[in-house]
C-alpha cells in the first residue's frame, strides 16, 4: 500500500467532501474553497475562502491564496475538485511546484472544449444528443449549453439568452440526468457507482443547476455494460487517472453522454463510506498508477441534496444544526436568496423512503432556521 501525501492542498467551489475522505485516510489538508464551513474548517489544517467569478474560481485571489497556504516550494501535493473547468489554465499555475494528483490541464482543456469533445466521441463511437453551434429552427427542443461550464450553471433554454463563443444547442432528451463515478489508472477503469442527478428545478435564472444525487439509477445490465464500455474507450484515449464522472442520459435503450467530468464530483460522498481509508485515499493510489477492483458498492442507498435560502439569511448562532447536515456555514455568514445554505443527507435501506426522507429533512430544517432567524 502507498504511503499519502504528507502535505496536501485541496480545492474546489466545495472542498468538504475531499477534506473529510482525507481525514478518512489519515491526512490534514490545507483546503480552499467558496465557504469554508464547519466541517471543512474541523478537518483541515487550514482552510480559506475565495470568492467565486462567474463561473469558478476569481484566478489571481486562488492563486495567492495557494501560494501563501500551501507555497509551492514547500512539497504539497494538490487534488482538485469542481471549480476549474472554465479556466484550466488556472491549473497550470497551481501545478508548478505541486504533484498533481488528478488529471492534467490539457485533458481538461480537451472534455470541456465542445468541438473537441464531440469530435473525440464521434471517433470513439460514444453516442451524444445531437449538438449544433447554429440556432436550431424548432429552439424549443433544443438546450443553450456552455462548454466551460459546470454543475448545470451554463444550461438555459435558448429564449433566456444569446450564444456566448463557448455555446452550443444541443437537442433536449426527456427524463432526468443521471451518472457513473468511476476510477481509473490511464488504462483501466472500474465504475464505482450509477447514480441520479437533481437539479435546482425552482431556481429561475439557472433551472439546470446541479442540486443533489442518490446512489441509484433506473437503468438496465445492457445500458450498464454500455457506459463501462464509454468509460473504458475514454480512459484508453485521453489516459484518464483518478476519481471521474461521466454524465449521461437514456434515449430509448441507448445512453446517450452528455460530458465527462475529469476530477472528483460530487456524487463521491455516496460512496466514501464503503472504502476503508476513503476515496480521496483511492484517487491517489489510481493517479499513482495502481488499480485496485472497485468491487461491488454496499447495499446503503445514500442521497443528499442542496438546500437553498428562501430569503436573505444571516446565520444565527442560535442556529441548531442537525447530525444530518453538512457544509453548515458558521455564524454570522450572509446568504443570500436562492444561494446554498447547506446539504442534507440521508441514507437508508431503499431508495423510496430515503427520497423522502430527504424532504422530511428540508421540511424541518427550514422550520429550524426560522426559529433561529426570527
Amino acid at each position: 500500500m502507498c504511503d499519502m501525501p504528507e502535505r496536501l492542498l485541496l480545492l474546489g467551489c466545495s472542498a468538504r467532501m475531499l477534506a473529510q475522505s482525507a481525514a478518512r485516510a489519515g491526512i490534514r489538508p490545507v483546503s480552499i474553497d467558496f465557504f469554508a464551513d464547519q466541517e471543512t474548517r474541523a478537518c483541515s489544517e487550514y482552510c480559506a475562502v475565495v470568492n467565486p467569478a462567474e463561473i469558478g474560481f476569481e484566478r489571481k485571489c486562488l492563486l495567492q491564496a495557494a501560494e501563501r497556504l500551501a507555497p509551492a516550494d514547500r512539497a504539497f501535493a494538490l487534488v482538485y475538485g469542481s471549480g476549474l473547468d472554465a479556466d484550466p489554465g488556472i491549473l497550470e499555475e497551481l501545478a508548478r511546484g505541486r504533484t498533481l494528483y488528478g488529471n492534467p490541464p490539457e485533458i481538461l482543456y480537451l472534455l470541456k472544449t465542445p468541438d473537441t469533445f464531440f469530435d473525440l466521441l464521434r471517433r470513439l463511437d460514444i453516442p451524444y444528443p445531437e449538438s449544433v453551434r447554429m440556432r436550431p429552427s424548432d429552439p424549443e427542443n433544443w438546450l443553450l449549453k456552455s462548454g466551460c461550464s459546470e454543475g448545470g450553471k451554463g444550461v438555459r433554454f435558448p429564449a433566456q439568452a444569446e450564444p456566448g463563443a463557448t455555446d452550443y444547442y444541443q437537442r433536449r432528451l426527456p427524463g432526468k440526468a443521471l451518472s457513473a463515478l468511476f476510477l481509473a489508472n490511464g488504462q483501466n477503469a472500474g465504475i464505482i457507482g450509477f447514480n441520479t442527478l437533481w437539479t435546482a428545478s425552482h431556481h429561475v435564472g439557472q433551472p439546470f443547476l446541479f442540486a443533489g444525487a442518490v446512489n441509484r439509477a433506473d437503468i438496465t445490465p445492457e445500458q450498464r455494460w454500455q457506459v463501462q464500455a464509454y468509460v473504458t474507450r475514454l480512459v484508453r484515449a485521453v489516459s484518464l487517472k483518478g476519481l471521474n464522472s461521466l454524465d449521461f442520459m437514456l434515449d430509448g435503450e441507448v445512453c446517450r453522454v452528455l460530458e465527462v467530468n475529469p476530477r472528483p464530483s460530487a456524487t463521491m460522498v455516496l460512496y466514501d463510506g464503503d472504502f476503508p481509508q476513503g476515496l480521496l485515499a483511492e484517487h491517489i493510489r489510481a493517479c499513482r498508477g495502481e488499480f485496485r477492483d472497485t468491487g461491488r458498492p454496499g447495499d446503503t442507498v445514500r442521497a443528499f441534496k442542496a438546500f437553498f435560502s428562501l430569503w436573505d439569511l444571516e446565520v444565527s448562532e442560535a442556529m441548531a444544526w442537525p447530525d444530518w447536515c453538512a457544509d453548515r456555514p458558521v455564524p454570522g455568514v450572509c446568504i443570500g436568496v436562492d444561494q446554498p445554505v447547506c446539504t442534507i443527507h440521508a441514507e437508508g435501506a431503499d431508495r423510496r423512503s430515503v427520497e423522502l426522507l430527504i424532504e422530511q429533512r428540508k421540511s424541518e430544517l427550514l422550520k429550524r432556521l426560522r426559529a433561529a432567524n426570527c
